[in-house]
């Protein structure tokens, strides 16, 4: 169930996650959007800096967004997003990590509009060992309650 921009207080967190990635996965999105050789090949990989093959910043991104999106928070109130803030990328995604996500509201601002307000969610994703491998920040335009499809009846 969707929460609307009243129902967020700065703050206020939600957690998630428990997947793990596959080394196939790791692979398939680097030959599409990231075609580098500590993305792609394992040999090349090992005598890399990284001491392995690691996943695409861009792809640990994806999986971070997608971990949000399944908490369910804003499934029908938000309306877009409008930018990323505070983007680092910590500890490298390696292939079998299981990645968790944390969420807090850390801004709320409601539009001259009304019908919607401005919501900053800072997202940590973290490995299965507690060890922070992306941090960022989200700004999104979410719905009022007086805007939702359920008012309109």
């Amino acid at each position: 169930m969707s929460l609307f921009y009243e129902d967020f207080t700065v703050g206020q967190t939600f957690a998630g996650g428990g997947r793990t990635i596959p080394e196939a996965e790791i692979i398939q999105f680097a030959h599409m959007y990231d075609p580098q050789s500590m993305h792609l090949d394992r040999v090349h990989a090992e005598e890399g800096p990284f001491h392995g093959l690691i996943a695409s910043g861009f792809h640990t991104l994806c999986l971070a967004w997608w971990l949000f999106l399944r908490l369910g928070l804003v499934q029908e109130s938000m309306w877009v997003g409008v930018g990323l803030n505070v983007l680092r990328w910590r500890r490298p995604l390696r292939p079998g990590d299981t990645l968790f996500l944390l969420v807090e509201v850390v801004d709320k601002s409601l539009s001259s509009a009304s019908d919607h307000g401005r919501v900053t969610f800072s997202h940590t994703l973290t490995n299965q060992n507690d060890e922070t491998v992306m941090i960022y920040q989200s700004v999104n335009l979410i719905s009022c309650k007086r805007d939702s499809p359920s008012s309109h009846s």
